[in-house]
């Protein structure tokens, strides 16, 4: 504190409200302070020239000092590198309607996330673009922090808010999604039915969510139409977000901003489905034309009907048209508006209400029920085990694309666990480091070695092209295999959209196979079946029981021929359903109505066969040529290479990458059969060496019988005659020929011993 500076509690910062309602009436200015700047020096700064490194304006680790109540906290902070895809984008209108689509490459990373020194468990998201700005955490009081007046300085003055538990005065602020929250769920009995094939280390790996962000045309109104000041605004809630699904292993990058400052793109309604289910027929058809994405949301400045600040759809992660939430800018202080948003995408994980059976780890988090004042800092044990039943089952393929290291923008920090450019890798510090190919010092592969991770890296070095790194799961899969360049698996692939899937039953859609029997059985359980023909022409009609698309409040009935791509009815299985509404049953047909948002679970799915060529895409059947425009990928994919899910061309497996035209069945062979050689080639060299040895022994042994020289010799005696030798008269006999004696005849000479030559 600065002397002479009396620390007292000022009412200096007043708020304009947005809705008096919506205002905590918990918060207050608790003090002035004034943070110190504390100089960080680590041990790798040292090695560095300082005269050759560039100094960047804002450091990748930051301290400041902060009194709190008479006390002396340090704020540590690290830079927020993943705030930003590399690829960001950012999205306007002119006064005409045409759109500008911006890439800013450079772009000052002033967003920091980190604790309180000394204090492990503490949380921390704080800016330092103008000031320090942003919310942190100290024994379990949560503080917010922002500049006074015109202070840019981080050591200006500062007013901290404090957030008081007075849960008596916080008003009714709610999700719009509501569900039951007791008994089976719909993902439990899938689990226990066993289709549960996704293995546990697939659920325990790092994911990543590429994050759209939409604002509409109030929020830019309400921000005196000052896109800078709404940037700043949005990379502080992102930033937060970031945090808290830190906790989870999941990594939230923004890849773009769009504002709608030339008049709102859909209607926006006060009533949330409404405003949800355009929002997500407007995403679905234009937004991943504009830019990939994961999941997108609307942040509205009309005020939603009631007491809703916000809306998702359950278990859509992915989806190309439901993986959406929409959510209001209900109160000026930044923070509660992003824990909404961190809310409703847990809806889209498949996180479900907080309950009085669920453990959170601190007063409030992400998932409850009511969206109050308090800032959210975790996840319960409820949405822990949502979110790894959800990956278990949905399998979602887009949360798998793994950033490049020159994704990451930022100066490269050796020690960090984040592989970025310049590095060949980092296992951390070199205490933390149990990785043997990885030099932790330098962040290098070590000498001899060619890598030091991936699924294609087996004890340091590469393994060979063409050697399976990921097998395919399913009939929509395609496999994967080692490039010989790299120690990682290449990206995930799938068949093209419209293959022929399930013999027949369906067409792959984004690596599944949606079919009208699966849709049923994830709907209705085990046992359940698909109705007759005659229940779909219900949704003919265009009415509550049946119809292919609904307006606000009117269904629109199916066209002749797209009757199966409306309600989806069934028959069997359990009435036991994981959301309120109705069932209505009649004969053999089965279908439900949500008295939500939860639209999209009773209605066939895009990219369902509705027909011998045919999908369903949004309530109409249609061929799948036309759906998914395929052929001319097909036409160009020669080969053994096949068309993938982004018209791209793949090897079909057993062929090799680039060019597909040599397969691994004849690598494979080759190797075999220089194996095969080589072993015969070095059993023949045994067998001479053995019988060279075999040979050597034998004249050892016959030499050791034999006269060494020098030695007497051996008097060789005849044997004593046992039989005379009949004589044989001539005439019985051929020419004479001298008779042969078969006795041993004495001799002063030895015999002669095979090698050895008698000496003279």
């Amino acid at each position: 504190m600065r002397p002479g500076l009396l620390l007292a509690t000022v009412g200096i910062l007043v708020q304009v409200p947005v809705r008096a309602v919506n205002e905590s009436p918990g918060k207050k200015i608790f003090d002035v302070i004034y943070p110190r700047k504390r100089h960080v020096l680590h041990k790798r700064d040292v090695k560095e020239d300082q005269g050759i490194k560039k100094q960047e304006k804002y450091e990748d680790q930051v301290q400041y000092e902060i009194d709190l109540k008479g006390k002396t906290v340090v704020l540590h902070l690290e830079k927020n590198k993943d705030l930003l895809s590399p690829d960001y984008v950012e999205v306007q209108y002119l006064s005409t309607g045409e759109s500008v689509t911006s890439s800013p490459q450079i772009m000052e990373n002033c967003y920091y996330q980190g604790h309180i020194l000394n204090e492990e468990m503490s949380t921390a998201s704080i800016s330092t673009c103008r000031g320090l700005k942003g919310f942190f955490e100290h024994k379990e009081q949560r503080y917010v922090i922002e500049p006074l007046g015109l202070a840019k300085d981080e050591e200006q003055e500062h007013a901290l808010y404090i957030y008081e538990s007075q849960e008596q005065h916080l008003p009714e602020t709610s999700c719009g999604v509501d569900m039951i929250e007791e008994g089976e769920t719909l993902l439990e009995k899938t689990l226990r039915s066993g289709n549960n094939a996704v293995k546990q280390e697939d659920v325990n790996q790092k994911k990543y969510i590429e994050y759209y962000l939409v604002l509409d045309n109030e929020v830019f109104q309400k921000y005196n139409q000052n896109p800078e000041q709404i940037r700043q605004r949005v990379f502080d809630m992102v930033n937060f977000i970031n945090m808290l699904y830190k906790k989870l292993n999941i990594q939230v990058a923004l890849v773009g901003v769009e504002i709608w400052t030339n008049g709102n793109k859909i209607k926006v309604s006060p009533n949330a489905n409404v405003t949800l289910e355009n929002f997500s027929n407007w995403r679905g058809g234009i937004l991943p034309k504009m830019k990939r994405h994961d999941v997108a949301q609307l942040i509205t400045g009309i005020d939603l009907t009631g007491h809703t600040v916000g809306l998702a759809f359950m278990s859509t992660m992915c989806s190309p048209y439901h993986s959406v939430g929409i959510v209001q800018d209900h109160s000026y202080e930044l923070l509660r508006v992003a824990g909404t948003m961190a809310h409703e995408m847990g809806h889209n994980f498949g996180m479900y209400h907080d309950t009085y059976v669920c453990k959170c780890p601190s007063s409030i988090c992400v998932m409850d029920w009511a969206l109050s004042f308090y800032i959210p800092k975790d996840f319960s044990s409820c949405s822990r085990s949502s979110l790894e039943k959800f990956l278990r089952i949905a399998s979602p393929s887009c949360l798998k694309n793994v950033p490049l290291p020159s994704d990451i923008i930022s100066t490269p920090i050796c020690g960090n666990l984040l592989v970025e450019s310049g590095e060949e890798c980092d296992c951390g510090s070199p205490e933390e480091c149990s990785n043997v190919c990885c030099d932790a010092t330098i962040c290098k592969i070590k000498p001899n070695f060619k890598c030091a991770f991936g699924e294609c890296c087996e004890n340091c070095q590469i393994k060979k092209a063409g050697t399976l790194c990921r097998p395919t799961k399913d009939d929509c899969d395609l496999p994967e295999m080692c490039d010989g360049k790299s120690g990682s698996c290449p990206e995930d692939r799938f068949r093209v959209n419209g293959f022929p899937c399930q013999n027949g039953q369906g067409y792959c859609l984004m690596g599944k196979c949606p079919t009208l029997q699966d849709q049923c059985v994830s709907l209705w359980g085990k046992g359940a079946q698909v109705a007759e023909k005659s229940c779909f022409d219900i949704n003919t009609a265009g009415s509550i029981y049946g119809y292919c698309r609904k307006v606000e409040d009117t269904y629109i009935s199916c066209k002749a021929g797209s009757s199966t791509c409306g309600k989806l009815y069934c028959y069997g299985g359990s009435d036991v359903l994981p959301w309120k509404g109705k069932i209505m049953s009649f004969l053999n047909c089965k279908t439900f109505s949500s008295e939500h948002n939860n639209q999209e679970v009773s209605m066939v799915a895009n990219g369902t066969k509705c027909g011998n060529t045919s999908v369903c895409i949004n309530g109409d059947c249609i061929d799948v040529e036309n759906a998914y425009k395929t052929s001319n990928c097909s036409s160009k994919c020669k080969g053994h290479a096949v068309c993938d899910h982004e018209l791209q061309c793949q090897c079909e497996e057993g062929w090799l990458p680039p060019d597909c035209d040599n397969s691994t069945l004849v690598f494979h062979f080759s190797i075999v059969m220089g194996m095969l050689v080589a072993l015969s080639i070095i059993v023949i060299i045994a067998v001479i060496i053995i019988r060279h040895q075999s040979t050597a022994k034998r004249k050892k042994n016959m030499s050791q019988s034999c006269p060494t020289s020098g030695s007497k010799p051996r008097q060789w005696k005849p044997m004593k005659r046992q039989q005379e030798v009949q004589s044989t008269h001539s005439h019985e006999m051929g020419p004479m020929s001298p008779p042969v004696s078969t006795y041993p005849m004495e001799s002063n000479k030895p015999p002669l011993c095979s090698g050895i030559h008698p000496q003279a």
